[in-house]
Order: structure tokens, then C-alpha cells, then sequence
């Protein structure tokens, strides 16, 4: 069974959207045994957003849910052809810490090589992650333009 770390930016109405659509999928995957997603799940001290004790908070709650899980699932939602940070650093660090990746991305457009080196398993539609086995992730790597 997987528990799942879901990396994504949440910055505007459409990425909000892309990201309750792949919670959703994956609530009801039968190998998932739990969910991480950081905009749901820091903060539980309710501190000031931006505050120094804020950042520390959840950057902290940030690495225990990436200690903690076996599966990344990143959303990659560029804007003007530039990822997400928190989302690249998320991705850099399940790599170098040997965690498969599924690398969720809608649409066609170029990927940074870094992320696209680093991904185990693509995939471009969200519903395939309601059955795609994430305690065992299958290799499917990224083929296609990078930048």
C-alpha cells in the first residue's frame, strides 16, 4: 500500500481545480493508504500565514509528510514555462531520496529537464490515477520536448 505525498502549486482557480480533481482520484485508489497534500495538511497551529513561526511550521510539516510517504504524485503546472519551486524542490527531494514520482501533467507543453529526468512514471490524465498501482509504480517515463 501507498502513502502518497502530493506535490502542487495552488495559486490560482485552474491549479486549485487540477488538485481537488486529483485528490479525489486518488481517494478512491484501493493502494493508497493515506494522502499528504500540504495546502490540507500544515498548519494545524493555525499561525499567521507568513509569519516566521508560520514558515518554519510548515516547512517542517512539509518534510515529515515527505519523510513519511512512499509515492510522490506531482501536479506540474507551469506559468510562462516556469514549474512551481516548491513543487521542483518536492520532486528533487523524493528523487534523491529514491521515492517513485508519477509526474501528472495536463495538457502538452515542454519540460524542464531536471523534472522530466527525475520522473518514474508520467501520466496526462488525472482519472488514470483512480486505478494506476502507486504501491507499485510502473515505469513510464516522460517523452516528449524539454527546455
Amino acid at each position: 500500500m501507498a502513502q502518497i505525498y502530493v506535490a502542487a502549486p495552488f495559486f490560482d482557480a485552474a491549479q486549485t481545480k487540477r488538485l481537488d480533481q486529483v485528490l479525489a482520484a486518488l481517494q478512491v485508489n484501493k493502494s493508497v493508504t493515506g494522502v499528504f497534500s500540504p495546502r490540507d495538511d500544515t498548519n494545524k497551529a493555525k499561525l499567521e500565514e507568513n509569519s516566521p513561526g508560520w514558515q518554519r511550521q510548515v516547512f517542517g510539516e512539509d518534510i515529515q509528510g515527505l519523510q513519511q510517504a512512499t509515492t510522490m504524485v506531482a501536479i506540474l503546472d507551469y506559468v510562462s514555462d516556469t514549474p512551481d519551486p516548491g513543487t521542483a524542490f518536492e520532486i528533487g527531494y523524493a528523487y534523491a531520496h529514491h521515492m517513485p514520482i508519477v509526474a501528472v501533467q495536463v495538457g502538452k507543453m515542454p519540460m524542464n529537464l531536471m523534472l522530466a529526468g527525475s520522473i518514474t512514471c508520467f501520466v496526462q490524465e488525472i482519472a488514470e490515477l483512480k486505478t494506476l498501482d502507486l504501491a507499485h509504480v510502473l515505469v513510464r517515463p516522460y517523452v516528449g520536448p524539454v527546455f
